[in-house]
């Protein structure tokens, strides 16, 4: 038994605007992680988020939605969050909402490993560097819920290096998440060059 719990309510200073509502072949990038996860086969999906549209597009979709009325506070606000309201599990899976290529192999290559070895922290990785989304086994439930400020589960990687395991990602492009203007104008021009293929 694995929950999802997709982190949707930050602020995307750089970018100005809420980027989860970005368009990408005609749906939002949050649409497009939250149609991805409900193809794996998770016991639940919780979905933390501050903005009225994003509470319905994962109302519309069936989640356990979190109202997260304080997100001001930083990310360890919506993780704790997302772990206070999951039924009992085995592990949560961290999702960021802004990777519009992950695939479901990828999530379910990733859960996989988890299953085989249930005590560790799952973390993706590619050509050396790290990214989502992350697993982490319920037994750290505490140390999220001691977490201030805008501070993830970084700080409890770090601290439990030798509790990680890494899956080895082949394509660079799954990994990818949109953090600035540029790197969502790029995503937009691969889609245009597909197009005229």
């Amino acid at each position: 038994m694995l929950t999802a719990i997709i982190l949707a309510s930050g602020f995307s200073r750089r970018m100005g605007q809420n980027k989860l509502l970005l368009k990408y072949r005609g749906k939002s990038l949050i649409e497009h992680t939250i149609e991805t996860i409900l193809q794996c086969g998770f016991s639940e999906v919780i979905l933390v988020a501050r903005e009225e549209e994003i509470i319905e597009i994962g109302n519309r979709n069936g989640l356990k939605v979190i109202e997260n009325e304080n997100a001001v506070k930083g990310i360890s606000e919506s993780i704790k969050l997302g772990v206070m309201h999951a039924n009992e599990t085995e592990g949560y899976m961290f999702f960021t909402a802004d990777q519009p290529f992950l695939r479901i192999d990828t999530i379910k290559e990733i859960a996989a490993e988890f299953r085989e070895n249930s005590a560790y922290i799952i973390v993706p990785r590619c050509d050396g560097k790290r990214g989502s989304p992350v697993i982490f086994p319920s037994s750290f439930k505490e140390d999220f819920l001691k977490l201030e400020g805008d501070v993830g589960g970084k700080v409890i990687i770090n601290k439990n290096l030798d509790k990680v395991k890494f899956v080895e990602i082949q394509d660079s492009r799954n990994l990818f998440d949109i953090d600035t203007n540029e790197n969502y104008e790029n995503i937009l021009k691969l889609e245009e060059n597909e197009e005229h293929v």
